[in-house]
């Protein structure tokens, strides 16, 4: 089976499942995006701006470009849809050679690491998969409605209803 078969839909998953997320606390105060809901970091805010980071040096590392930490000073939803966007489009112009290539890296304490691309996306995705479930518990903790459902096979399931 070709890595695109795998990569291509589980990004354009990830992507999916963390818009779902940024439409609806887009619909939230700053003062709800920043009251404490502790979790793995202190805030729905600061959870989001972790996956925007983490998917902005992860890009950063597919592509060879040096990264920064944060991703920008910016700390508005707006941001994260951005690093995130980028992410996504990068990802999905990957052929199969450049999934199959091997990068060599260094993590964010200087030790360096080889792995495919594809090994790099499938952790970022799986990050990001993390955290949307701590951003569950943080938006149930400060008792917002309306959290978003995003299992991968209601994903998959809306896919196929799209198809003809």
């Amino acid at each position: 089976m070709p890595l695109t078969t795998i990569i291509h839909p589980y990004t354009a998953y990830d992507h999916w499942a963390n818009g779902l997320f940024l439409d609806r606390l887009e619909k939230e105060s700053d003062d709800v995006l920043d009251r404490q809901a502790p979790s793995s970091f202190p805030s729905l805010r600061t959870t989001l701006l972790h996956i925007r980071d983490a998917e902005h040096v992860w890009l950063c590392r597919l592509s060879g470009t040096p990264h920064r930490w944060p991703a920008e000073e910016a700390v508005d939803l707006g941001s994260v849809r951005r690093h995130l966007q980028a992410f996504h489009d990068h990802v999905l112009g990957l052929d199969e050679t450049e999934l199959a290539h091997v990068h060599a890296y260094q993590d964010l304490r200087g030790n360096t690491h080889r792995q495919t691309a594809w090994q790099m996306i499938m952790h970022c995705c799986n990050h990001s998969t993390q955290h949307r479930g701590q951003v569950i518990t943080q938006m149930r903790q400060l008792g917002l409605e309306e959290v978003p459902a995003t299992d991968l096979v209601r994903f998959w399931r809306m896919r196929s209803a799209e198809r003809p």
